[in-house]
């Protein structure tokens, strides 16, 4: 069955504008986790579906996310092959399984969708629905600012009187962490009711006072048969009825329409100073998903739009060049040439005094590592590589003044996600395959591949790599630190007690490895054997961001993903310099001995100087 997702923004905008006439009943179908690609899920899907058909009740049904297991295209076009089945229209938002592993960027889901998020106006009521899932970076919830800009816009122009079903994948409570800013713009109109997944059980949810409700996954599991939540809106109140294969219709939930919820406005702290001595601030308002890039005192920030700034060393915006492709991956300047490479699959080189393009030449596959370079010999002179990973788990290495193909790498079949390790003559990398490669920089030929844990999600692919020359280190979703013996690729040690996740680096001498954990802990331990130096207990809270800590004039740098900054003096004190707001920092970076720069999803940059 077609999807009838795109509807022009302009034609609501009409409707919207319209009077408001009172709503008449009707039914829908809701399913939630369909987590196409995990064991038995598209039979589970096709019997709902089937199920769904036989009910002439049901007027449209919607989908709110994790739609895949792993973001992987093909579960994604299966998952549509099925659902297109449907008799009736269907509305679908995406999940953090379709967002978090995604080789596109989530690219896909809106091609297959021609969308991310929908707005449908039924029977004089508003249905909203907005992705709250984050790009690779986590499982938790966020909505980007380009959202919640689209969200008001589109708010501003209900009339009050209109009631509105609200749909996300996350509940809007610690799950997502701007959930206030999504509930405040909710509670100024009539909003009925916020319908989540994620949970995969029915349950009753308070937001602040709004009501929600969370559906039951489509999956099979612990005894009970596939099944969905069939929605019943009655002139006064919303019905809701669990429906399995024995085809009975089992009320669960009932709520009346309230004319009026007593909210109260969250009033959240966007940016707060600490104790930082800060030089100067910029507010992109637009998703980074990468950190920022430092070169010589200029700091280069790419957005997921595709716009490309320059920063000087004042703040000063030397310049902004429009690539005009969606931009996931951290960029790398050498030798006064910025090289950005995009989801499109274009590979950019960009004059860092002008912001000109130089050169573009076609990859035909996105761009998904940072970028990375390294001197080379090049027809007799000095000259750069540049090195790169993509989607499908290939690696490249392209000269930097011709763009001429050096050589490319097929070993790994998985998505590279993190910076490839350029380590002398060896090239180490992870990807989404369960493995860790070595390469040779000069051929670009296997030298060796490395597996730990078999299990897709366990791959050492989104954790930053370090080294001391003799072995590199990583951070998997297992909670295990290893260390891998450069030359034979062989495992030097593994710790599964330091609680670890995708976070981890390295002092500048080389003789600490610093672990950002899970929970509250930083540790340091010794390289050598894995040794424990250190525990700082930092009361930090959940923390599954994948980042990199770095040491700067002797003391321990790094943000967390509540949004705060933090240092480690060479005492082992800690403190919290400054909070950038409610999204997951990056990874800092160093402008010079005396400067850092910080940033963070949502498009905020902020440079402080160090303290003594």
């Amino acid at each position: 069955m077609k999807t009838f997702q795109k509807t022009k923004y302009f034609y609501f905008i009409f409707l919207l504008s319209s009077s408001v006439a009172f709503a008449q009943p009707f039914k829908f179908g809701w399913i939630t986790d369909l987590h196409i690609g995990s064991k038995n899920a598209d039979a589970d899907l096709l019997a709902v579906v089937n199920d769904i058909n036989l009910k002439k009740e049901v007027s449209f049904v919607v989908a709110t996310g994790d739609i895949s297991e792993s973001g992987k295209a093909e579960d994604l076009k299966n998952a549509k092959q099925i659902l297109d089945k449907l008799n009736v229209p269907y509305y679908i938002i995406p999940g953090n399984h379709d967002t978090k592993w995604s080789e596109s960027g989530a690219k896909v889901f809106s091609e297959l969708w021609n969308d991310d998020k929908f707005i449908l106006n039924f029977s004089n009521t508003l249905l909203v629905g907005l992705n709250t899932g984050i790009s690779w970076r986590g499982g938790g919830g966020h909505v980007a600012p380009e959202d919640l800009h689209w969200l008001d816009s589109l708010f501003s122009t209900v009339p009050d009187e209109k009631e509105i079903l609200f749909f996300v994948h996350h509940q809007l409570d610690k799950e997502v962490d701007n959930w206030f800013r999504v509930t405040n713009i909710l509670a100024k109109k009539n909003v009925k009711e916020i319908f989540v997944g994620h949970g995969h059980s029915n349950r009753v949810y308070n937001f602040n006072r709004l009501p929600g409700v969370m559906g039951r996954s489509t999956l099979t599991a612990k005894g009970k048969s596939w099944g969905y939540t069939l929605v019943d809106d009655q002139v006064d109140s919303l019905f809701f009825f669990e429906i399995t294969n024995d085809s009975l219709y089992k009320k669960w939930n009932s709520i009346g329409k309230q004319n009026s919820i007593d909210y109260s406005q969250v009033d959240s702290t966007d940016f707060e100073n600490y104790s930082a001595n800060i030089l100067w601030q910029k507010d992109l308002q637009s998703t980074l998903v990468a950190p920022v890039t430092t070169y010589e005192k200029k700091i280069i920030a790419a957005t997921k739009k595709g716009i490309l700034f320059c920063f000087d060393e004042t703040g000063t915006q030397l310049w902004k060049t429009d690539l005009g492709a969606s931009i996931f991956s951290k960029p790398a300047v050498t030798n006064n040439i910025v090289i950005v490479g995009t989801m499109k699959g274009d590979l950019f080189t960009v004059d860092i005094s002008t912001g000109h393009v130089i050169q573009v030449i076609g990859i035909d596959e996105a761009i998904t590592s940072p970028i990375a370079t390294m001197e080379i010999d090049y027809q007799e002179e000095k000259s750069y590589a540049i090195v790169f990973g993509t989607a499908t788990g290939e690696i490249f290495s392209y000269e930097l003044s011709s763009l001429n193909l050096l050589w490319s790498n097929t070993s790994a079949s998985g998505m590279i996600e993190s910076k490839p390790l350029i380590q002398k003559d060896k090239i180490i990398f992870g990807s989404w395959d369960t493995y860790l490669y070595c390469i040779d920089a000069n051929t670009g030929l296997l030298n060796w591949k490395w597996t730990g844990n078999p299990v897709f999600n366990y791959s050492p692919a989104a954790s930053p790599l370090v080294t001391d020359g003799k072995d590199v280190f990583f951070a998997t979703p297992d909670k295990a630190i290893t260390a891998v013996d450069l030359l034979l690729g062989k495992t030097a040690w593994q710790k599964t007690n330091y609680d670890a996740w995708e976070s981890i680096g390295i002092s500048n001498d080389k003789k600490k490895i610093y672990v950002k954990s899970q929970h509250d802990k930083f540790f340091i331990i010794s390289p050598a054997k894995g040794k424990l130096e250190k525990t700082i207990d930092m009361k930090f809270g959940l923390d599954t961001g994948p980042i990199q800590p770095i040491q700067v004039n002797g003391n321990i740098y790094f943000g967390g993903k509540n949004g705060n900054i933090y240092s480690i003096d060479a005492k082992y004190n800690f403190t919290s310099l400054l909070f950038m707001g409610t999204a997951r920092t990056h990874s800092l970076q160093v402008l010079d001995e005396r400067r850092i720069a910080a940033s963070n999803m949502d498009g905020k940059i902020v440079v402080f100087e160090v303290s003594e």
